[in-house]
């Protein structure tokens, strides 16, 4: 379970990553390179040659290149066909094809693509990359290519401000961005830390503008426009830019394959080849919006865990009809897979000792909700963890509750001594443990008597007199409009048990604790 924790933090934090790299909106320039990797230099104006270039023979090198290819227009993959599609493939097998190289494309998550160049895990990454004098020190750049602008997301109904001006002196707007990028940076200036809300991706941070959790989301133009494509009736850009950068390929420290790609990048510009491209990619004619392409780097493999083949088991304990549980638990799944790209599988085992046995035989790829006391079993035998707790009505702590009929003389727990004892799981920690631990304090001892393993069952041995009481958790569902099969059924249920308490609610006859 602690391997699947942590495997659900890095893929929910990063399934929806599509452009976390860079500052805005690609617009061709046409300065021709400076054999440097200083950004200060890269971005001089530089004069016009018609020398002719001579290009290095690398020989038919492989060279090892990552892509997140999930970042519009730089690099995708095509739903509709299947193929890998973008500038940056555009442009690198051009230079290969000139340099006789062989571009060896590897998927990598953006959050840590420069460090892993860094380090030397790849030759090279293409992926929008913003030229910047942090990130010099780690690595060598090429010369730009292309200059970028950051640009401020809105809602399209918004009226509270037109301009930048405007949204930095309103100090109750907030933005949102992705942490780690230079449209952080740019936020960072424009406001303050104390209004920027982090995202680990951008996609989370349109979501949050369009829900109107967030006022506005620091973008590239690149990607904005492909989020804005996708939502044209909802999103608009402010036309104002907050900064303009150069974008270039990053290589480890003193990599020879800098000055090939600086004379390649020169020719195709003296050529008239990058002009070509650019046109091509950032031109009117390119439409793709985000909706049609593939997660990249952050999708999963159909056959590893979370991929369609290998579905993650959501177990739950069998609380209430299976068909109830499953109901809900497939909306949940489905909302899980929409913010992740995983998949699950809805899962019922027949018993809370079942649901613990599977989440123990299955530590890698099962997560479940299970209560207390299973948590604690769970623990005990294969280390489950906890990592979220559900909150119900308001309240992250639920109620054990005593249900007797309405006519019966009982009004005290010592009234309960003797009698038949109806639970539906003895690994229930509402049903069965609290009110063990209860009885046994108040010194009496019923006859118990496990009904068949749900709370609705219990609770129905009591309505059919099969128990003179039941233990169940406290909840709504004993109310026809609940919902469940056994109260749509008999929807006199309600009126044959006192009335069941709610927390805090002292009158009550009904007996109940929090646990």
């Amino acid at each position: 379970m602690k391997n699947l924790v942590k495997y659900l933090s890095l893929l929910v934090l990063a399934a929806l990553i599509l452009g976390a790299c860079q500052p805005a909106a690609p617009q061709a320039t046409d300065a021709p390179p400076r054999a440097t990797q200083a950004p200060t230099e890269a971005t001089e104006e530089m004069e016009e040659t018609d020398d002719e270039i001579v290009l290095p023979d690398l020989g038919g090198r492989e060279i090892t290149i990552a892509v997140e290819n999930a970042y519009l227009p730089f690099n995708y993959i095509n739903l509709q066909t299947g193929e890998a599609e973008g500038w940056d493939y555009d442009f690198i097998n051009e230079a290969c094809a000139r340099l006789n190289c062989v571009p060896v494309w590897v998927e990598f998550a953006w959050d840590t693509m420069i460090a892993a160049v860094a380090e030397g895990q790849f030759d090279m990454a293409t992926d929008g990359i913003t030229i910047t004098e942090e990130r010099a020190q780690v690595v060598d750049f090429s010369d730009g290519y292309i200059s970028t602008e950051i640009k401020l997301m809105v809602r399209l109904d918004e009226n509270r401000f037109t301009t930048l001006d405007e949204f930095a002196a309103d100090d109750t707007l907030i933005i949102a961005t992705q942490l780690g990028t230079t449209n952080y940076e740019a936020a960072l200036e424009l406001v303050g830390e104390d209004r920027i809300q982090t995202y680990d991706d951008f996609g989370l941070a349109v979501a949050s503008l369009i829900a109107g959790d967030v006022d506005g989301v620091m973008i590239d133009d690149t990607a904005g426009q492909g989020y804005r494509g996708a939502h044209a009736d909802q999103l608009t850009l402010i036309d104002e830019s907050l900064s303009s950068d150069l974008l270039g390929f990053v290589f480890p420290k003193g990599s020879e394959l800098v000055e090939p790609f600086n004379l390649v990048m020169a020719q195709m510009r003296q050529d008239g080849t990058l002009n070509e491209i650019n046109g091509k990619w950032f031109g009117p004619d390119f439409v793709l919006t985000y909706d049609e392409i593939g997660a990249g780097a952050y999708g999963v493999d159909p056959n590893e865990i979370g991929g369609v083949n290998h579905p993650i088991k959501v177990l739950f304990v069998p609380s209430v009809e299976a068909a109830v549980i499953v109901s809900g638990g497939e909306l949940m799944a489905q909302a899980l897979h929409d913010a992740t790209g995983l998949y699950f599988e809805v899962v019922v085992p027949t018993s809370y000792a079942a649901t613990i046995e599977e989440m123990c035989a299955s530590p890698d790829d099962t997560m479940g909700f299970i209560p207390g006391l299973g948590y604690v079993l769970a623990n005990q035998l294969c280390g489950v963890d906890v990592a979220f707790k559900a909150v119900r009505f308001g309240y992250s702590e639920y109620w054990a509750q005593i249900l007797v009929p309405r006519d019966s003389d009982i009004q005290t727990l010592e009234d309960l001594d003797g009698l038949t004892w109806g639970y539906g799981d003895p690994g229930s920690t509402s049903g069965y443990m609290v009110p063990l631990v209860m009885f046994q304090e108040a010194g009496i001892n019923p006859v118990p008597f496990e009904t068949g393993g749900s709370h609705n069952g219990a609770a129905l041995a009591v309505y059919n007199g099969s128990v003179d009481f039941a233990t169940t958790f406290y909840s709504g569902y004993l109310s026809p409009e609940g919902g469940t099969e056994w109260t749509l059924e008999n929807p006199d249920i309600p009126d044959e048990f006192v009335e069941s308490c709610a927390p805090n609610e002292d009158e009550s006859r009904l007996l109940c604790g929090p646990n």
